[in-house]
């Protein structure tokens, strides 16, 4: 009885979190906006493919069990992020739940990208618990850093951090910082910044566009790489709408974008 008053508290979070999202485009972009995504919010919910990601969904939890029991981590337990004390208002600005990311789709979206990994700082926004990061480590960056609003999430990262140890483990300079994306300073460096799909369309735009005044401050190598284990057709209209940013590539987990000098000229005239 439990799990299934659970299953019926989660499915109706992600109805909850879509008819914001609906809500938000009409709002943003007009009526029409808002039909095309709730036609496709529908389209999902009756797919083959959803089936079969809800069936991946199963036998990848089992997987982040079995990584947070070799390395003594808590990253695969899910929760809503009022749960972890995001208010309530504030958690719209979310997805609505934490989970951590799979680790086949992050491997395979980070080596898509072909980027010299030791030229670059990693920055994952909405850390969670730091799942992303551990798996980041596996590779050469200068540093890896977090960035998560949510105080219980922030606080596991933080644990998850001071005990992970990994015998491929490549970049052992890995920090959480407890921020609002949208306050938080991106580091004047060269820098990847990673999204496991955390915010709204409306959030999303703004924390691109707070990153693209960092380039403007002081320009550098600045990628976007947003994943969604799902499919990136979710948001990539945030990212291809950005007069800041140039479309490097994208599939159907993995979608990559730069700070361009001419975009961000552009921006600022």
């Amino acid at each position: 009885m439990q799990r299934i008053t659970e299953r019926l508290a989660h499915a109706a979070r992600q109805l909850q979190h879509e008819l914001a999202g609906v809500a938000e485009s009409a709002r943003t972009q007009g009526p029409r906006a808002a039909v095309e995504r709730m036609t496709e919010a529908m389209a999902w919910r009756l797919s083959p493919a959803r089936r079969s990601f809800v069936r991946r969904l199963q036998h990848e939890r089992a997987l982040a069990r079995e990584f947070d029991e070799q390395f003594g981590v808590d990253t695969s337990s899910e929760s809503s992020l009022t749960e972890v004390g995001v208010p309530a208002e504030k958690a719209r600005d979310g997805n609505g739940i934490y989970r951590g990311i799979w680790a086949d789709i992050f491997h395979e979206a980070l080596r898509g990208t072909g980027l010299p990994e030791g030229d670059l700082t990693f920055v994952d926004y909405g850390a969670g618990k730091g799942k992303a990061m551990l798996l980041a480590s596996a590779y050469p960056f200068r540093r890896i850093v977090g960035v998560e609003y949510a105080p219980g999430l922030y606080e596991v990262a933080r644990r998850n951090l001071a005990v992970f140890r990994s015998p491929t483990q490549r970049c052992f300079s890995l920090d959480v910082v407890g921020a609002d994306a949208l306050e938080w300073e991106p580091p004047a460096e060269p820098l990847l910044c990673f999204f496991f799909n955390p915010f709204s369309d409306e959030v999303m735009e703004r924390v691109i566009a707070r990153i693209a005044e960092s380039w403007q401050r002081s320009p550098r190598d600045i990628y976007l790489l947003y994943v969604n284990i799902r499919n990136t057709d979710e948001q990539a209209r945030v990212f291809e709408r950005r007069s800041e940013l140039t479309l490097v590539r994208r599939d159907r987990h993995a979608l990559l974008a730069k700070v361009t000098p001419h975009a961000a000229h552009e921006a600022r005239s």
